[in-house]
């Protein structure tokens, strides 16, 4: 119960884009530009470069799995093409850019769930 409610939280804040640890520390200092490390408890958000590659993927696959429902839809109603094909493109190209923060959030809230933010590079 306590191991559901610690991911949960970590997951939240990740989505707030608060840091995992503290719940208070700001993750990013521009939209695009996410701090290295905390600014109220000091903890380290991504400790190598490489680690942006799970945000990347969670944005990636969410991403996809809208572009996937858009598709979907058109296939289960009448909606016309007209109108589906510049969806799944607006969703495809748009969603990933507001998504950014969010996904390196959730990112930085499972690297402080399993450690890894707190090993040397």
């Amino acid at each position: 119960h306590q191991a559901m409610k610690r991911v949960l939280r970590a997951l939240w804040d990740g989505l707030r884009l608060r840091c995992p640890r503290c719940h208070r520390g700001a993750m990013f200092a521009s939209f695009f530009r996410m701090r290295r490390c905390c600014p109220v408890c000091d903890m380290p958000f991504e400790t190598s470069s490489g680690e942006i590659t799970g945000g990347m993927a969670i944005n990636t696959v969410v991403t996809q799995a809208l572009v996937i429902m858009l598709a979907l839809l058109g296939w289960f109603t009448a909606l016309p093409l007209s109108w589906l094909i510049p969806g799944m493109l607006l969703i495809a190209i748009g969603f990933p850019i507001l998504f950014y923060p969010v996904s390196r959030g959730l990112w930085a809230g499972v690297l402080y769930l399993t450690g890894d933010n707190q090993e040397p590079d």
